[in-house]
Formats: C-alpha cells, sequence, structure tokens
C-alpha cells in the first residue's frame, strides 16, 4: 500500500529557526520529541484527515533539530496552518541528541553518531519478511541511505541517514533494536562511525 503524505508549511523565522505550520485541518498523532532530528526523507508525525492517516514530511532540503514543540498530547485536532514545531540547526540541538548513556556505558562506542527513531511506533529492518536487512553491523552509509521503518497506524515510514553536523559517509557500528521490536520516540536504534 502507498503511504499517503502532505508537506508541511515551513517558514524561516529571525534567529536562524524554522516554523513548521501543519498544511491542513485533521488530528494530530506522534509529535517527535525535543533533540529529534527531522530531514525531508520521513514522515516525521501523522494527521489524520477525513478518517485517513497522512504521513508529515519536510519540504525538500528542509531539515532540522526539533528545538520546540508547539502542540503536546496525542490526538490533537490541528487547524490549516497551525504552528506545530520549531527546527533548529544549531551546534547546541546536535549536542542535545548525543548518544547518552548507551555510549557512556561503553567507552568503545564514544564518539559514534546516534540514529533516533522519529516517532513511537514498531521498527522494522527490512522491508519486507523474506527480504535482507536495510543494513547490518559493518554496512557502509551515506546521506539518503535507509536504515529502517518504523510503522504507525499502518504509515511506514523510511529512516534514512543524513544531517546538519553528521558526516556524509559511515559504517553502521552497532545495531540496539530487533526487527519488529517497539520502539519509543528519541529512543537510539543505531550508531553510525564516521568515514
Amino acid at each position: 500500500m502507498t503511504q499517503r503524505t502532505l508537506i508541511a508549511r515551513v517558514e524561516e523565522e529571525q534567529g536562524g529557526t524554522l516554523l513548521v505550520r501543519s498544511p491542513a485541518v485533521g488530528v494530530l498523532s506522534r509529535v517527535p520529541e525535543r533533540g529529534v532530528f527531522v530531514n525531508p526523507l520521513q514522515s516525521f508525525l501523522t494527521i489524520t484527515a477525513l478518517g485517513r492517516p497522512h504521513g508529515l514530511q519536510l519540504p525538500h532540503q528542509v531539515k532540522g533539530f526539533v528545538a520546540e514543540r508547539l502542540v503536546e498530547g496525542t490526538w490533537v485536532p490541528v487547524d490549516y496552518n497551525r504552528p506545530l514545531l520549531r527546527l533548529s540547526l544549531a551546534q547546541e540541538q546536535a549536542a542535545a541528541v548525543g548518544a547518552g548513556p548507551e555510549a557512556a556505558a561503553d567507552p568503545a562506542l564514544a564518539g559514534l553518531v546516534p540514529v533516533r527513531s522519529p516517532s513511537q511506533g514498531v521498527f522494522y529492518r527490512r522491508p519486507s519478511p523474506d527480504s535482507p536487512a536495510y543494513v547490518d553491523e559493518g554496512s557502509a552509509v551515506g546521506t539518503g541511505t535507509v536504515l529502517g521503518l518504523v510503522e504507525v497506524m499502518k504509515c511506514f515510514n523510511q529512516i534514512a541517514y543524513g544531517g546538519p553536523g553528521l558526516p556524509e559517509r559511515g559504517t553502521v557500528a552497532k545495531i540496539f533494536v530487533q526487527d519488529a521490536a517497539e520502539v519509543e520516540t528519541g529512543q537510539v536504534l543505531f550508531l553510525v562511525r564516521p568515514a
């Protein structure tokens, strides 16, 4: 089944932040947490409009870290053009998504780049049960490489490598989540060693 998508309305603000607005009237779910990196290659939240879920994506070449959530809770009604998130490319936001306790517990993991889940859902390492995994430990990755999928309400959202402050290439050093496991927003799924 082809996933329906909507493209968010985005406007640049003074100070270099980006204001992300709703492109439709509907009910909002799975709003990403502060510090989560959002890129135009993945749906980062869901808007249910006329009873149908739509993955919301950023316009081409727009990306950033969630600096502020402007809506809270789950199943929040939204109007057209309502502010949803504020994004930032600031380095302090990049530091906010550091590898966390996983790296602190193992010095060998220090200096690796975390890839986090953009939403709560079920994580899949492969496109179908009989297909090979998108990546394994030791796989080379570059900007745009699909690492896995997160399913929310039968919508499958790609998790792709890339973002500001991240090297263009790397190698998957550690995979933390098994195929078909439930994940939370912001949970570390992979660690990538910069090339």
